[in-house]
């Protein structure tokens, strides 16, 4: 329907979401001043075959939901079937036509803004035990409530669960929940999501909380594990529930406590009499076993120099686990493998047979837990690093990688993620501290997280702009480190240096598209024109042009005319474009597009008779229109609107059709792209002749950390060759200002001179002079070279009681 303001006293903001049979719209209610989602179903889009079915659920939903009062529970505020009018109703009417004026049936609800669970599962994002235990508390309460109250839900599934920004999770969609004294569910009716439906639900029998329950215990499996124990096609899931135990969670997950398997197994019992036999029972059993278990694992430090000693608590989620990888435990200097799911075009086979199962229990036991260091990152992401490692006190040790082929965690990584590599520093004497070595240790890693974030950022910033707007950056963005870092491969331990700073270096995934929606929302609030890097995107175009009267479902016609204006506006900006990939002139060239650009428009002619002249005139009107762009990397949809502007009409269609692609250009500014555009990372090999030793190698490599546009480093081999992760660019420009510049500014001459290059290879010569003892001491005895170019607020503090004071 088109432009819809009003549905009964609501008025109607912003369309949500779409569906075969209605729309969710934003309103707000004037008279209490309320934002509420408003979901709607439209009865004439219905046979009159589904018409009876589909409305009476959608009642049960209010009747089901408007009983219940809790915060775990999405609320409900009102429902009603009311007749709307929208702007074209208005159009018809003004031509002299006559309108229909369609019917909605609705339902006001609270309005809440988070992620649903099953977008965590989906991504294998994963939660700390003790989260998942109140995660699970927290559901489990509000079933207990509308259990109480007569109301079960019946299509418990992580779609249904959404979680807060405050990591709290509420329950939705009732649709199909039985009500005590209902007549709306007859027995024999079978209702659900089959791969969280429980048996009886699958028999088509009456149910009550325990099923429920049973689809409480499918989502606690999957919490525990990442998968689903009953998977397939609908019938073989169902063969499954009836008739198969799955695999015990401990299985899946080596680092779950065996107790846990007990409480899933009662859960998902097949009888409802075996399982438990409520909500608070089920809540319960979680926690004591969490609670046993982080008291059982909870490691604490030894020695009270250990300062920065972290607690140890269980990841509920398994590491992948190569079968050709030694059993062994992973050291720091070894290369590490994040632990992520196979790809989804690639999923994981497990046998069936008993003997496979065997040695895989075999293996996993043989392979070392993985254990969390540090706090959560958001959402529920976790920090990563192996158990062992550098004794307290020692700098990360050098990633030695293999020289053939690129370490496998990069070729692991989702879209919009990128492994860093940052170094952390502070002056123990700052007078924050108070002569607290301790808060010295802490703060050094801290700092450590701030300047992967701060590397990331400069993939979208220019330097000097980061610098000169540090304060607030640093205050908004570099203090919520936290938010970005999804997780953590490698962490040293902080340690005094001879420079006199106290150092800390990590090595982390980080969540590059936050940092960057973090950037945008920052310099939106703060007003800030941050000076962006240079970009030049590729915009792929598609509009379609339907006839608002046609039957046919399906999207209309390509129109060229409005490709084409679409086309030049993004042309103004300097940028690149092709149509879409159904043009087979350049479906190559849109298929490598940054940004796909999509319009759906749909007219009506309209014919009116002056009664005047008696002369008939017609126009053509804008009925519906949608505008999105699509970032073709991964998938988002990053910009929609549907909002149709207000009275339009045309004399022609070919007017309409420019007039309408000029307006839909008009919805994208320059900014917009390069606000979302997502500038490139490449791997470049820095080779450096003429070290002395493998010290001077590894000193290298510790400066390599500091600076802030070499995003991660990695040794080759042994000496003198370095795998870069760098910005899109130039890089022998890069490595010229960046590296050899400053390192040479802190040795006090020219022991660096660049050499040949090529794309993806930089070739550097170290002078024989300055192998000398006394230049080389200069390594560890002054601050790392990367400060000279950093913000003075940082820089020059560190550099206070050093010799280099400016750039040569």
């Amino acid at each position: 329907m088109a432009g819809i303001t009003k549905i009964g006293k609501y008025l109607v903001r912003r369309e949500l979401g779409k569906g075969a049979m209605g729309v969710v719209y934003e309103g707000f209610d004037p008279l209490i001043e309320r934002t509420v989602a408003i979901k709607t179903i439209l009865p004439q889009r219905l046979g009159s075959d589904q018409e009876h079915d589909v409305l009476a659920r959608f009642k049960r939903e209010a009747q089901a939901a408007g009983k219940l009062n809790h915060p775990g529970i999405v609320a409900v505020y009102d429902y009603g079937e009311v007749v709307v009018e929208d702007d074209l109703t208005h159009l018809l009417s003004d031509a002299g036509a006559p309108a229909k004026v369609p019917m909605v049936a609705f339902i006001a609800m609270e309005f809440v803004k988070g992620r649903e669970l099953r977008d965590f599962f989906e991504a294998q994002e994963r939660f700390e035990l003790r989260d998942v235990q109140r995660l699970m508390g927290e559901m489990l309460g509000a079933l207990a409530h509308a259990h109480a109250n007569g109301v079960v839900h019946r299509d418990m599934k992580p779609a249904n669960l959404i979680v807060l920004p405050d990591g709290r999770i509420k329950i939705a969609d009732f649709g199909i929940a039985r009500v005590d004294k209902s007549e709306l569910t007859q027995a024999g009716t079978v209702m659900g999501t089959p791969s969280y439906m429980s048996p009886e639900q699958f028999m088509g029998q009456p149910v009550d909380g325990r099923s429920d329950i049973f689809s409480c215990g499918v989502i606690l499996y999957q919490f525990l594990t990442g998968e689903k124990p009953f998977s397939g096609s609908a019938t073989t899931i169902m063969y499954k529930v009836l008739r198969e135990e799955p695999l015990a969670p401990s299985i899946l997950n080596v680092s779950l406590p065996a107790e846990m398997d007990a409480v899933v197994k009662k859960a998902i019992a097949k009888n409802p009499d075996e399982r438990y036999q409520s909500a608070a029972e089920f809540a319960a059993a979680i926690e004591r076993v969490v609670t046993a278990a982080t008291a059982a694992r909870s490691l604490t430090p030894k020695q009270t120099a250990d300062a920065d000693a972290t607690i140890v608590k269980t990841v509920v989620m398994a590491p992948r686990i190569d079968p050709a990888e030694p059993a062994t435990t992973r050291r720091l200097d070894a290369p590490l493998q994040p632990a992520v799911a196979p790809s989804p075009s690639k999923p994981a086979r497990r046998s069936k047979s008993m003997a496979a199962v065997l040695v895989g229990v075999a293996v996993i036991a043989a392979v070392s837990v993985y254990l969390v260091l540090g706090g959560a990152g958001r959402d529920g992401d976790q920090q990563f690093s192996s158990r062992t490692g550098p004794e307290p006190g020692s700098a990360l040790a050098p990633a030695k990688v293999a020289e053939s082929s690129p370490p496998g965690e990069e070729q692991a990584l989702l879209p919009g993620h990128v492994i860093v590599s940052a170094l952390g520093l502070v002056d123990p004497s700052d007078p924050r501290f108070n002569g607290d070595m301790g808060a010295a240790l802490a703060e050094a890693r801290a700092d450590a997280k701030r300047q992967l974030v701060e590397k990331v950022l400069s993939l979208h910033v220019e330097g000097g702009s980061i610098n000169s707007n540090y304060a607030i950056i640093h205050e908004k963005l570099l203090s919520q480190s936290g938010n970005f870092i999804k997780m953590v491969l490698q962490e040293g331990a902080p340690a005094a240096g001879k420079h006199g700073l106290v150092e800390a270096q990590a090595r982390a995934v980080v969540q590059v598209r936050s940092v960057q929606k973090s950037l945008n929302e920052l310099s939106k609030a703060e007003r800030i024109d941050f000076i962006r890097n240079n970009g030049d995107p590729k915009v792929a175009i598609q509009m379609t042009v339907a006839n608002a009267d046609s039957a046919e479902p399906l999207p209309g016609a390509r129109s060229k005319l409005a490709e084409n204006v679409v086309k030049e506006r993004i042309k103004s900006f300097g940028f690149r474009v092709w149509a879409n990939e159904g043009d087979t002139t350049s479906s190559q060239a849109a298929g490598n597009a940054d940004f796909l650009i999509q319009g759906e428009a749909r007219v009506k002619q309209l014919s009116a008779k002056l009664a005047a002249s008696g002369l008939t005139i017609t126009k053509t009107v804008l009925t519906s229109w949608t505008v999105s762009a699509v970032d073709k990397a991964t998938g988002e949809e990053i910009y929609q609107n549907t909002v149709m502007p207000k009275g339009q009409s045309w004399a022609t269609e070919d007017q309409a059709l420019a007039d309408i692609g000029k307006q839909m250009g008009d919805e994208f500014s320059k900014n917009f792209f390069l606000q979302h555009f997502s500038f490139g990372v490449r791997t470049t090999m820095l080779n450096i002749t003429g070290l002395p030793d493998a010290k001077a190698a590894q000193s290298l490599l510790h400066e390599l950390r500091g600076v802030r546009r070499v995003l991660d480093v990695q040794m080759v081999g042994d000496t003198g060759r370095f795998r870069l992760k760098l910005p899109d660019g130039n890089a022998a420009d890069l490595v010229q200002d960046d590296v050899i510049r400053p390192l040479n500014a802190k040795l006090g001459q020219n022991c660096l001179t660049m050499g040949s290059s090529s794309e993806s290879e930089v070739n550097v010569s170290f002078a024989s002079a300055c192998a000398e003892t006394g230049v080389r001491a200069k390594f560890e005895t002054i601050p790392p070279a990367g400060l000279l170019l950093a913000p003075d607020s940082r820089g020059k503090p560190l550099l206070k009681a050093s010799p280099v004071k400016t750039m040569v």
